[in-house]
């Protein structure tokens, strides 16, 4: 006689290595799914000690948040504009956040995330017409 428990336990197994087989890349990992050819992250970001991960992950934000607002002002989803150049971001950093304490990181990196959300929702109706989401 089969046991419920046993039953169970092989469509879990089953079921979860089909979900597995799902998140396998067909690209590669350093290939991204639109815009091939957008800017690579500046190296000291990618290099960044994990003890200031944060102020890393705040020009990320602020990346995210330049790109998605110039697509939603734009009205138009290019790979230059969707992904420019890191160089804007970067200096703004340096020059205006580069002293902050932890916390005051942590409340930029959130204010650029709610900012860079509220430009998504322009910009990827925008972005999916043209098949660069």
């Amino acid at each position: 006689m089969i046991r419920p428990t046993l039953i169970i336990a092989t469509l879990v197994s089953a079921v979860a290595s089909g979900a597995a087989a799902q998140f396998i890349p067909t690209l590669g990992s350093d290939t991204p799914r639109v815009c091939p050819d957008q800017p690579a992250q500046p190296e000291w970001i990618e290099n960044i000690e994990p003890r200031e991960a944060h102020t890393g992950h705040l020009v990320q934000m602020m990346y995210r948040a330049q790109g998605l607002q110039a697509v939603a002002e734009a009205g138009s989803c290019s790979c230059e504009t969707r992904f420019p150049s890191w160089d804007k971001a970067q200096e703004y950093y340096f020059e205006h956040y580069s002293a902050l304490e932890r916390f005051e990181v942590q409340q930029r990196t959130s204010e650029y995330r709610r900012a860079a959300n509220d430009a998504r929702k322009i910009a990827q109706p925008i972005c999916e017409l043209e098949n660069n989401w």
